[in-house]
């Protein structure tokens, strides 16, 4: 599957910016209301975040290699 470099952009953003602000946020109102299943839910999101970070890093690297063409 080939990105293009806006695609690729707003997916870097999304998981590099988004994805642990909103980590952060969740942990927060967890801790702020104690609400007993929002550690998990933290969990989930970083797990999350660092798989598609991972993707997109492999991406980054076969583009990178001269294959021209993002995975």
């Amino acid at each position: 599957m080939q990105l293009t470099n806006d695609t690729y952009d707003h997916l870097k953003w999304f998981v590099l910016i988004f994805l642990p602000a909103l980590a952060v946020l969740c942990q927060g109102i967890g801790e702020l209301y104690q609400i007993p299943d929002m550690p998990n839910a933290v969990s989930l999101i970083n797990l999350f975040t660092i798989f598609l970070g991972t993707i997109l890093q492999i991406s980054t690297h076969h583009y990178h290699q001269g294959g021209n063409h993002a995975t």
